[in-house]
């Protein structure tokens, strides 16, 4: 499922439109976390591109909806047909059913509501191995992390700073 094309529209979206990175997951629960470590180490470098939302992400409204126009892309653990470890990117209503149970209805009533306030949403969801808590995040899952990393640090890199 991981394609160049994801890898090319998921660059474009962080360096052309400018997405807001939100990490979804529970840290105590294993590959469920990757999506707050993605993006926690973004975060590190880019703070104002990148926000760790948790287990929690409908608290994070105000800030998601803040600039309209500006796509959200929720990094998080989605059951795929594909290996533990691949990746995809898709817009939230093609992926809304896969997203895990912890925190599914939060999320697809966010993505809702962010697009009734014109705020376009992503996911980009990695395929885990593990969501059993106190788990630790699975190999094939960390490899996965750290690819991500490194491409979003690229294209976020690459991004105009706008003054």
């Amino acid at each position: 499922m991981t394609s160049a094309l994801d890898s090319r529209r998921l660059a474009d979206l962080v360096t052309r439109d400018g997405a807001l990175l939100v990490g979804v997951g529970h840290p105590l629960c294993g590959d469920d976390a990757v999506g707050s470590l993605v993006v926690a180490r973004l975060a590190e470098r880019f703070p104002d591109r990148a926000l760790d939302a948790g287990p929690v992400p409908e608290s994070y409204f105000g800030p998601l909806s803040s600039v309209p126009g500006r796509p959200v892309v929720f990094v998080d653990a989605v059951r795929l047909s594909a290996p533990p470890g691949t990746w995809c990117l898709a817009r939230w209503a093609d992926l809304a059913h896969r997203a895990p149970d912890s925190h599914r209805a939060s999320l697809r009533l966010l993505a809702e509501v962010l697009a009734a306030a014109g705020v376009e949403s992503w996911v980009l969801g990695i395929a885990p191995a593990r969501l059993e808590p106190g788990a630790p995040l699975s190999p094939p899952v960390a490899r996965a992390a750290d690819g991500l990393v490194a491409l979003l640090t690229a294209a976020l890199a690459e991004t105009p700073v706008h003054v």
